[in-house]
């Protein structure tokens, strides 16, 4: 990230999820931080954007 945010700061986002061939534009809030890690929760996935990323997260192995 090129700026520091805050926890409920709303942030515009670009990024590609793997296997996409086109960025998503998405807005977001800052739920959680530490450092320079972030958590967002999405404010304007298209119902596409949720599917397909409640279709890959399905398949993420659970971390230690």
């Amino acid at each position: 990230m090129a700026a520091e945010l805050n926890v409920g700061e709303v942030a515009g986002l670009s990024f590609s999820p793997p296997g996409t061939s086109s960025p998503w534009e998405v807005r977001a809030v800052v739920r959680y931080r530490r450092g320079y890690h972030y958590g967002f929760e999405f404010l304007s996935l298209t119902s596409e954007q949720q599917q397909w990323l409640k279709n890959y997260v399905t398949t993420l192995e659970p971390m230690d």
